[in-house]
């Protein structure tokens, strides 16, 4: 019943990249990948850190030191949302980065990058600071998912979740949405609905019977 703490020593390179720690994720590997802010993202195999940093002389480096997710896919490529330069996917083997730049054509819409996840059918759903973008598995291409054309009930999008009935769930700064996926449209959920808050993160005990799915 105590605790081990993991700090930051600038004199020590195995040790915590930096204190303030915003994403964590156990791979399938049994590893711990770190996201901090301003300190890059380390990995931690119960012995060592491994650091990856941006290093603005190498292109294919971390896109940028705050990393605010950190998510591993079905086929275990890792992927790295970031709070200003976008989306990454780490390629492990070489330890090199992908960017996927918001200032691309057919890229995210957006640098800010909140959530990532995966749906049914393996395509990669991500959160951003202007709507949705789902990468299909199939073509290699972004469709992009707003409050404008899908009905999001905002496009500050906070959370992702998909649920037992392979349901996609997101959550915003003015509502929760459920993705219907025959209308390609959201349909959202306020207080009106019965939500306590608009902008809540804090877990809440819903009962399902309260909520029609149209």
């Amino acid at each position: 019943n105590t605790f081990r703490q993991y700090l930051h020593d600038a004199g020590n390179k195995n040790s915590l990249s930096n204190n303030i720690v915003v994403s964590l994720l156990l791979d399938k590997d049994g590893k711990l990948w770190v996201g901090t802010y301003f300190g890059g993202l380390d990995c931690f195999d119960g012995q060592r850190f491994t650091h990856y940093r941006h290093d603005d002389g190498d292109s294919n480096s971390l896109a940028e030191d705050r990393v605010m997710y950190i998510y591993e896919d079905s086929d275990r490529q890792l992927w790295i949302g970031t709070l200003a330069e976008g989306l990454d996917r780490l390629d492990r083997k070489k330890h090199t980065f992908y960017h996927y730049k918001y200032t691309r054509p057919g890229s995210i819409r957006n640098p800010y990058v909140s959530c990532i996840t995966e749906d049914a059918q393996k395509n990669l759903w991500v959160a951003t600071g202007y709507g949705i973008d789902v990468l299909e598995r199939n073509t290699g291409r972004f469709i992009h998912y707003s409050m404008d054309t899908n009905r999001l009930s905002s496009d500050n999008v906070i959370l992702l979740m998909k649920d037992s009935r392979q349901q996609m769930w997101a959550a915003t700064r003015e509502g929760l949405n459920v993705f219907l996926p025959d209308k390609k449209v959201f349909q959202s959920f306020t207080t009106t609905d019965g939500l306590p808050h608009n902008t809540d993160r804090k877990s809440t005990r819903l009962n399902s019977s309260h909520i029609t799915i149209s």
